[in-house]
């Protein structure tokens, strides 16, 4: 099977996407293109002209369902093999670092109506990285490897966007306290009990849900949110440059995710009215969908493995939000106790040396 290299037009190059110039930029020539003259070189089929029912390629082998599964493509570049597995639709060429486009793992239900390009650079985000990492000093050494550092990675991660109707209502007692007094050796409390109860409704649009199961829920969660206005129509050049996977969590497992979200937002706005915390609450509150657009997200992202463990770094490749698991060294932690117990006593040692 074969994938698409985005090439430039007048050396033959790779033509990356730029996401600080926001431009496509030769990286041989130093060629420039705009987003009208690229869409102009890479026009495709329209969503209704393609099958969604149909393949646009056949696998070689049956799959074993106890191991993942990888497909060999050949790279259009210099013609070396890359290996990939079932969900990923842009990877790099290990031999000539061309990105390899899998038109095939785009098109039908898996091409995606939009996609936000990257506007943070590698740079920026081994920079953001970085930072992060000084304010944890007692890191391991793996976090500070220049090696492992470089190996921050551009992925556009799939998600889906859910346009949705909450309606419900809370119901519950809210206690305030009146007055207090004392008679002889007792003390007494009067408290006014409330009866409250809100109801209604609120709408949302492009409630965010990532639909691969690689990515941790939580942390993509954390790097929220995007600019949704930012979104463009899907074109697999925006990929160039970069890792891409495809969804693997369906529009109908997510949405579990999206609707909580909304009916806990509804709840907070309904709460919020409330002078104080309620007791013994209930609620009702329900969603229903309206609408869901399958996106690709930009995220930096970067794997630490310490013992067994991933330790995982990502950065929204729109805004510049951060989020790190990066944990203590237990030698270095003790080591700087030591350190501060003997400083502590080297100064206790002067003074008492001084005033003698």
């Amino acid at each position: 099977m074969d994938t698409t290299v985005l090439k430039c037009p007048g050396c033959g190059s790779s033509l990356p996407y730029n996401a600080e110039k926001g431009l496509w930029v030769c990286e041989t020539c130093g060629a420039e293109f705009s987003q009208e003259e690229i869409l102009k070189m890479t026009e495709t089929k329209s969503d209704a002209d393609i099958d969604i029912n149909k393949s646009e390629y056949k696998e070689d082998t049956t799959p074993d369902p106890d191991q993942p599964e990888l497909n060999l493509y050949r790279c259009q570049n210099c013609g070396a093999e890359m290996v990939t597995d079932e969900n990923t639709s842009s990877t790099f060429c290990v031999y000539c670092g061309s990105t390899g486009i899998l038109k095939s793992r785009l098109e039908g239900k898996f091409r995606p109506k939009y996609v936000i390009p990257f506007s943070k650079t590698k740079q920026q985000a081994i920079k953001a990285y970085n930072g992060l990492r000084r304010k944890r000093f007692l890191a391991p050494k793996e976090f500070g490897d220049r090696k492992n550092i470089e190996k921050i990675t551009g992925v556009y991660i799939p998600f889906w966007l859910y346009d949705g109707f909450s309606d419900g209502y809370v119901d519950g007692e809210r206690l305030v306290l009146a007055k207090t007094w004392r008679e002889g050796d007792y003390k007494y409390t009067k408290t006014d009990v409330y009866h409250e109860h809100r109801a209604g409704h609120e709408s949302f649009e492009k409630v965010p849900a990532d639909g691969s199961e690689k990515f941790d829920d939580n942390l993509m969660d954390s790097i929220e949110p995007f600019k949704f206005d930012e979104l463009v129509p899907f074109n697999y050049s925006y990929l160039s440059g970069f890792l891409a996977e495809k969804y693997d969590v369906s529009a109908e497992d997510d949405e579990g995710r999206a609707t909580l979200r909304m009916n806990n937002s509804l709840k907070q706005s309904l709460c919020s009215t409330i002078d104080g915390t309620l007791t013994s609450s209930q609620e009702d509150i329900k969603c229903k969908i309206d609408n869901v657009d399958y996106v690709l997200l930009p995220v930096w992202t970067l794997n630490t493995f310490i013992k067994d463990k991933t330790y995982t770094f990502a950065m929204n490749g729109q805004t510049g939000k951060i989020v790190g698991d990066i944990p203590i060294d237990k030698l270095k932690s003790f080591l700087f106790f030591l350190g501060m117990i003997a400083v502590g006593f080297g100064i206790a040692a002067f003074f008492a040396w001084l005033f003698d």
